[in-house]
């Protein structure tokens, strides 16, 4: 499955399954098993991006956006997903833990 972007009214949604996902600058690395669901934020000035395993959400995140740049902020996550950031590089590693 490639990269779909999904239009509901006013709202924009990306839904991937790849194994890379690109969401506004920011890079997430996803393991087998995982999907990414980002946008619908009725403000746009936040994006927020869901992580499912199967049909269960197991990380929340909301991408806010300044003039020149963006912070990632982590709302929820399950005790059994492994969720690495590095702000730095603008890279998101999200895995199961062993």
């Amino acid at each position: 499955m490639n990269h779909n972007g999904i239009l509901l009214g006013k709202r924009h949604f990306l839904y991937s399954s790849e194994r890379v996902v690109e969401v506004e600058g920011w890079t997430f690395t996803i393991a087998p098993g995982f999907k990414v669901i980002a946008g619908g934020s009725a403000n746009p000035l936040q994006t927020l991006i869901s992580i499912y395993r199967g049909s269960e959400k197991v990380a929340q995140l909301v991408l806010s956006h300044k003039r020149h740049d963006s912070d990632l902020a982590v709302q929820a996550v399950s005790s059994d997903v492994l969720l690495e950031m590095s702000p730095a590089t603008r890279t998101v590693s999200v895995a199961e833990k062993q």
